[in-house]
């Protein structure tokens, strides 16, 4: 299984850090400069894209909900954990079989 790369959109504030050290390039800002996210075409579990575009894209403020982005090309090295001073990215070594794209915050 690929590694899980999670976003937590309560937390992001689009400093684009995680997407200045990542070595594979799989993490970009999105055009309004809001949010980091991963780029779709390298999301394996397409829901997780769909889900930010439908539930995080042109909002302003936080969202309380965490991304689960499965990406093969991850490297899973976690220098994206470590640049972001927000404490917004995880890496899960493995994506769950079966797990839901899209975790509620409560």
């Amino acid at each position: 299984m690929p590694p899980d790369v999670v976003y937590d959109y309560s937390k992001c504030t689009g400093n684009g850090q995680c997407v200045q050290v990542c070595p594979v390039q799989i993490l970009e800002l999105t055009a309004d400069k809001r949010w980091c996210k991963a780029i779709d075409g390298y999301v394996d579990n397409k829901e997780a894209a769909e889900a930010f575009h439908s539930q995080v894209e042109g909002k302003k403020d936080a969202v309380p909900i965490k991304i689960h982005n499965a990406m093969s090309a991850c490297l899973g090295c976690a220098a994206c954990v470590a640049a972001c001073p927000e404490g917004a990215i995880n890496i899960i070594p493995e994506f769950a079989e079966g797990q839901s794209a899209v975790e509620k915050i409560q």
